[in-house]
């Protein structure tokens, strides 16, 4: 081989590995399959007890259960000790949590950067000495892009006049110091931040303020169309994503929008079983999570909010509607 093409070979070889690490592509990459729940937070998860859904997060096949955690000024979970037994019972059958965490805010009238950052990074440091060793990877809130959108549906969330200015730096030096914090004292912490539909400058911003995280948690409902082949102009726009900001891409949220409240079962299982299939064939993602475990029928005065299920009640008994099938499916195919 002469010496001209030993160097094109070398440089075609660093290029493939480089992209492959870029991307999450190699082969040894463990893909993400999780299921959102709110096992502390919600009165629909009362009806069922631990060890249902511990039953069917095993019967499902899923590695990941992601559930919002709210945590006070101490760092301790609410009802702590369910959710110690909790991240017991999930460790003993090899699920891994995903908490979206969601910090007391702060009370100090007037906060500068200074204090806002200290009083969140012993938050965080406080948060995994008491639960650090049961966690790999966390989000810090859930959809806080949305916290900073101006209030005009003209806005797509890709240019700075799209969000309020005066809101970002306080969200910004909460999420250093909470990251900052957690990350001193478990450095192998893997931290996503979510977001929804196009809102990339939200992205522009972490990166600004320096948030040291790894994961883009992208929440995707049908409404927004296919996440693989977005409506013009926005396109197949996950490998310009990772490439840009050299993060993982998981989806931590997906389903119909407002579940099952204004489609049918088949439409839904339709949705989301063609959506896997594009999905499971896009390199850039890394993990897929569906929303949610259960119906939440006691939500009556948040209607939209209640036919996310998985499953639902019906005399007692829980009642797997037809995408419970489908994904389960994906999952044994796809591990």
């Amino acid at each position: 081989m002469n010496k001209l093409l030993s160097v094109r070979v070398f440089v075609s070889c660093f290029l493939l590995v480089f992209s492959s690490n870029l991307y999450g592509q190699g082969d040894d990459q463990h893909f993400a399959w999780g299921v959102n729940g709110h096992p502390l937070t919600q009165e629909a998860y009362k009806y069922s007890t631990m060890n249902e859904q511990i039953r069917i997060l095993r019967d499902l096949g899923v590695n990941y259960y992601r559930i919002d955690v709210p945590i006070n000024g101490e760092g301790k979970a609410r009802n702590a000790p369910y959710f110690q037994e909790l991240l017991r019972r999930l460790r003993s059958v090899g699920i891994k949590p995903m908490l979206a965490i969601f910090p007391s805010g702060s009370k100090k009238p007037n906060p500068d950067s200074a204090s806002v950052y200290s009083e969140y990074f012993t938050l965080g440091r406080k948060f995994m000495k008491l639960y650090g060793s049961d966690l790999e990877v966390v989000e810090v809130g859930n959809e806080w892009d949305l916290k900073l959108m101006k209030k005009d549906p003209k806005n797509d969330g890709r240019k700075a006049s799209h969000y309020q200015s005066d809101l970002i730096a306080k969200q910004m030096w909460l999420l250093q110091g909470m990251v900052d914090g957690m990350k001193k004292e478990k450095p192998s912490l893997k931290v996503s931040m979510s977001l929804t539909w196009v809102h990339w400058y939200y992205l522009d911003i972490l990166k600004q303020y320096r948030i040291n995280y790894d994961i883009i948690g992208y929440h995707w409902y049908s409404n927004m169309g296919n996440i693989t082949n977005v409506v013009a102009p926005y396109g197949d726009f996950l490998p310009k994503i990772a490439e840009r900001y050299g993060k993982e891409v998981w989806i931590t949220e997906f389903n119909t929008y407002r579940g099952n409240r204004r489609t049918s079962f088949a439409k839904q299982n339709e949705y989301v079983e063609s959506s896997l299939a594009d999905i499971t064939k896009h390199k850039v993602i890394k993990g897929f999570f569906i929303y949610e475990l259960f119906d939440q029928p006691a939500l009556s005065r948040y209607p939209d909010e209640m036919s996310y299920g998985l499953l639902y009640l019906k005399d007692g008994v829980y009642q797997k509607k037809p995408i419970y099938h489908t994904f389960k499916e994906f999952i044994n195919t796809h591990k």
